[in-house]
């Protein structure tokens, strides 16, 4: 599908709207909000090994073997897993996941 400048603009900002919704409902209850980096690859990622698969950068590719450990992988539920374990890293990094607290 090709996009309009116009209508880019208007997902740029919708976007934009539901991260800072998020944020601001976060913080009014209490919560931790973490956003992993827009150009993390979720969907190259094995989420059995860690390998990096850059063959599958095409998005018409919904399913993948790994090359590492052999595991069929779906792109969505894949990027998925990864993005939820990217975001448990920032919160383990950012010290509020120590066993001391």
């Amino acid at each position: 599908m090709v996009q309009s400048p116009l209508s880019k603009k208007i997902y740029d900002a919708s976007w934009a709207e539901l991260i800072r919704q998020l944020k601001y409902k976060s913080k009014w209850k209490n919560k931790l909000f973490y956003q992993i980096d827009t150009y993390y690859p979720s969907s190259q990622i094995c989420p059995r090994c860690g390998y990096k698969n850059k063959e599958v950068k095409d998005l018409r590719i919904r399913e993948w073997e790994c090359p590492n450990c052999s595991s069929l992988n779906d792109r969505d539920i894949s990027a998925s897993v990864n993005i939820m374990f990217e975001g448990l890293k920032l919160y383990m990094k950012s010290g509020l996941g120590t066993a001391s607290q």
